[in-house]
């Protein structure tokens, strides 16, 4: 091994070729680098002083009968690439291209020709050849935009030809030049660089690791027609992803992938340490050496492994769902979704593994299905997603779960107090009501809901993909000015209206500020040259009865909320046993009696029937809009509001809910009122404390009398 400064003759000095191998990484640098090296060589050039551009290894290849010294860079092509295409650019801008060719090309005797002195990876060959061959002093034009073209042609656009001297810089650029012989192991000092800074992806580094010269045809055969066939296979491969706070390659977030799957093998029988320290992605790469060294894996094996893996994952996982477009029954493209649009990383293991081990189509995607019910229903109630890495990344597959009945009996049997477990429907309902959501994950589900009400219905228009929506609160947070308060909600309770998921909408465009906070006659129809939300709106499922109101307040919300929580249980249901209704909630040590005006003692659900029947009595000719602003639907608790206190017999026909007849009773003839304008409509029969509460506020304002019978009156507010 030999090593001192060289200057850029000492490494191309008229008789040399310096190749690229085939496993170092493509061409990567991009303008913040490109502008860094610039200023760098402007600084040279005004100072005259020397400049280390860094290291550059190389080692010697075998000649042969070659009429050239052949040599591989190691390290250090980066930088050396970049400073060949400026050097290529600032000799056409000073028509200097003699000293171009007598540094970077070399005579071919035989040929009688010039070769260019440096052979780039087969990646980035054609275009550096032909950015390098180039006769005229104008940018480079291709269809097919690389790093390597985006370099010379950021040279050729910033290159200022006064600020630079070609001699000055070749006699003052030094790099640290290392030369290892044939027989050298460059495995060593290969690792040792990238140890320090991580510099290539773990795809690259097992590259190298699984590879060698004498191993040259099995990487061509094998490896290079998965990673690097072509510039755009190299992209997808290079593209960056993002996995909860970090941001890495795509292959290594593979790499990743398939190292949790490999390590649930039953032959292997890794150690429970072990994994826990595999499972880490930092120091990947590492750990790959040290399970197939510890537990003796034959690397041929692993390698046919690791590619039907590959395969697989190229052909199903895409990065860029949220650009296309989202089917609305259940499969891959929707899984995609949950993995990159709502970041949930940790599923990959075992998306990976029922793709490859569960081949009848229908069976994987009922599977793909319950795993969105399950991960959706649990980011409604934002349940804690900490231990989703054990679940997918070991327990189902460790345990070869590869049916849907073995899945759902898996998740199913945790009790509803553990950490993984599956929401109920009763809490799907609670939670479009009371929690807050204002964020990109809200979004994506309206959007997931809405590309399911769509399924097979035919539409003016087509969806947009997702990263053309924007979250938008109906009722919007700056709501002092134009949206006034009315009895009998408070601040707090606006507030928490705000948030909750039935006044948050998905829409293609941002609205106007002025009208986003405008009044609800305005944000709705829009004013002046600022379109509204019916604008924007017009063909969204989730939206349309939204902007059919003609008010919007705490119970429309609250009525949206019940809306989305029916199509979620549906769209996403968790086959769990239906639990108790809201009635029950009430229950002590026995059964609670209510009276009204000296009348039989009967349950919650007949006591609020007698007062709305007493109310009717009392005015006679009151329409049913009048009778649903004094039973407004802010008297039932939320989670139990449904269609409403008074519910229309049109709107009860339309809605489409298993539980809706327990929750009217529509066919009990002494439950079907009608009111003056002739409305026939139903009284909701689910109650708890809090609404029971509100009605017997109402019926003693009224003057009607009010008789509580219960083991304890001090439930009630009297």
């Amino acid at each position: 091994m030999d090593a001192g400064t060289k200057q850029l003759a000492d490494i191309l000095n008229g008789n040399r070729i310096l190749e690229v191998p085939y496993y170092q990484r493509s061409y990567v640098w991009k303008e913040d680098q490109w502008s860094r090296f610039l200023s760098d060589m402007e600084y040279i050039t005004s100072t005259g002083k020397d400049y280390f551009l860094g290291s550059i290894i190389l080692k010697q290849q075998p000649t042969g009968i070659s009429q050239f010294d052949l040599q591989s860079i190691i390290d250090g092509q980066q930088r050396f690439t970049t400073f060949a295409l400026f050097f290529k650019s600032l000799c056409m801008k000073t028509d200097d291209m003699e000293t171009f060719e007598s540094k970077f090309t070399v005579r071919d005797k035989k040929a009688k020709a010039r070769l260019l002195a440096i052979r780039h990876s087969i990646n980035d060959r054609k275009d550096f050849e032909a950015v390098m061959g180039l006769k005229e002093d104008i940018p480079y034009t291709s269809e097919a935009k690389s790093n390597i073209i985006n370099c010379y042609n950021y040279f050729q656009e910033n290159i200022n030809p006064d600020k630079l001297d070609v001699d000055v810089l070749l006699n003052h650029v030094i790099f640290i030049g290392i030369s290892l012989q044939q027989g050298e192991d460059e495995q060593v000092i290969f690792d040792t660089i990238n140890s320090l800074g991580v510099r290539l992806t773990t795809g690259e580094l097992l590259k190298n690791y699984f590879f060698t010269e004498s191993t040259r045809e099995e990487y061509e055969e094998l490896w290079m027609p998965i990673f690097e066939k072509d510039r755009e296979l190299a992209n997808y491969w290079d593209a960056e992803v993002v996995s909860g706070r970090l941001k890495r390659a795509n292959i290594d977030f593979f790499f990743t992938a398939y190292l949790n799957i490999k390590i649930q093998d039953p032959n292997i029988k890794v150690s429970a340490d072990h994994k826990m320290r595999y499972r880490r992605s930092e120091g990947l790469f590492n750990n790959y050496k040290d399970l197939i060294s510890t537990y003796n894996l034959d690397k041929k094996d692993m390698i046919y492994d690791i590619l039907d893996y590959a395969l697989i994952y190229h052909a199903n996982i895409n990065p860029d769902i949220a650009k296309g477009d989202i089917p609305g029954t259940p499969g891959i493209e929707r899984v995609n979704f949950l993995i990159f649009v709502l970041e949930y990383t940790a599923i990959v293991p075992y998306v990976l593994y029922l793709l490859k081990n569960v081949s009848d189509t229908e069976e994987r995607n009922a599977m793909f299905g319950y795993i969105e019910s399950y991960i959706l229903r649990r980011q409604i109630c934002r349940s804690d997603n900490k231990n989703y890495s054990d679940l997918f990344s070991e327990n189902l597959i460790l345990r070869q779960i590869n049916t849907l009945e073995a899945l759902k009996d898996y998740i199913e049997n945790k009790e509803d107090s553990q950490a993984l477990a599956l929401p109920r429907d009763k809490q799907i309902i609670k939670a479009c009501h009371n929690y807050k959501y204002a964020n990109k994950k809200a979004l994506a589900i309206l959007y997931l809901l809405e590309t399911a009400i769509r399924e097979g219905k035919p539409h003016a228009t087509k969806l947009y993909p997702f990263e053309r929506y924007t979250l938008e609160h109906i009722m919007p947070r700056s709501w002092k000015e134009n949206w006034p308060l009315h009895a009998p909600y408070t601040e707090d309770d606006r507030e928490d209206a705000i948030y909750c998921l039935g006044n948050l909408a998905m829409l293609p465009s941002k609205l106007n500020t002025s009208i986003s906070n405008a009044s609800w006659t305005d944000k709705k129809s829009g004013k002046g040259k600022n379109l509204g939300m019916s604008h924007y709106a017009a063909d969204i499922e989730s939206l349309a009865n939204v902007i059919n109101q003609p008010i919007w307040n705490e119970d429309t919300i609250s009525e949206r909320a019940d809306w989305i929580a029916t199509y979620a249980n549906e769209l996403w249901p968790s086959y769990l046993p239906e639990e108790e209704e809201a009635t029950t909630e009430l229950h002590t040590e026995g059964t609670i009696k209510l009276s009204l005006n000296s009348g039989p003692a009967v349950s919650l659900s007949r006591f609020v029937l007698d007062v709305v029947r007493a109310y009717m009595e009392k005015h006679p000719d009151f329409t049913f809009v009048q009778l649903k602003e004094v039973f407004h639907d802010g008297l039932c608790s939320r989670g139990y509001r449904f269609k409403g206190l008074l519910c229309s017999e049109e709107t009860y026909n339309e809605w489409e809910n298993k539980n809706k007849t327990k929750r009217y009773m529509p066919d009990a003839p002494d439950r079907r009122l009608t009111s003056a304008d002739k409305t026939v409509f139903f009284v909701n029969t689910q109650w708890t404390k809090d609404g029971i509460n509100g009605i017997i506020k109402l019926a003693k304002s009224e003057g009607f009398k009010v008789t509580i019978k219960t083991p304890d009156p001090s439930l009630f507010n009297e």
